[in-house]
């Protein structure tokens, strides 16, 4: 398989991810994995504490809502890289992970990876992520170039695709998981008729769950 076909699903957020059963298998499975300390297949164990970390901050504990590591979001996007990625796409989410890490130990001078604050994490998120939609559209523009012409891709390039996938496969896996789509979404486990179209005040503003 060449590089560029086995790369091109990167930027999962950015419209590339498909989802089918299996992911969706995958997801479930997560569910008998609770606690903050898990036993990855992807990362190391001191990169788990740093992606607990980081899903938190995309979608963290509210009133209403549980954490993302509450669900177990971290564990799905370590089984999924691990298990959906082709090689090529591993090396360049490890490339951009790895780049993070090493410019959060760099910002805050520490020698701990598990001692980062959230805080600190959060500024490099911001600084990486929030775009404007012309800079994203250049960005892709330019990955792509790379991945076609078979050149490098730079450091701060994976690490933007690295953490855009991670935002994504978030979303996805909170969504999706059986605690949000059964308590937090409309759970309807037999649905009956369809209704395309209905006024969002007969679900208190809440979509319906896709968990069944």
């Amino acid at each position: 398989m060449k590089r560029r076909d086995a790369i091109k699903g990167l930027g999962l957020s950015f419209g590339a991810l498909l989802v089918g059963s299996s992911a969706l298998s995958l997801l479930q499975s997560c569910s008998k994995e609770t606690g903050p300390i898990w036993e990855p297949v992807y990362f190391n164990k001191n990169q788990t504490q740093l992606l607990n970390k980081i899903t938190d901050i995309i979608l963290p504990k509210t009133v209403d809502s549980p954490s993302a590591t509450e669900v177990n979001v971290p564990q799905f996007i370590d089984k999924f890289i691990k298990e959906a990625y082709e090689v090529e796409a591993q090396d360049v989410f490890k490339q951009g992970f790895t780049n993070l890490c090493n410019v959060l130990m760099k910002n805050t001078e520490l020698e701990d990876l598990s001692d980062v604050k959230p805080e600190d994490i959060e500024t490099v998120l911001a600084q990486t992520l929030k775009i404007s939609k012309e800079e994203e559209k250049v960005f892709w523009e330019s990955f792509e170039e790379a991945i076609e012409n078979e050149k490098p891709i730079s450091d701060v390039m994976a690490t933007y695709v690295a953490l855009n996938d991670i935002r994504g496969l978030c979303i996805f896996a909170y969504t999706n998981s059986e605690t949000v789509g059964k308590e937090i979404l409309v759970y309807k486990p037999v649905p009956g008729k369809q209704e395309g179209c209905i006024d969002l005040s007969e679900t208190d503003g809440k979509a319906y769950s896709l968990f069944w």
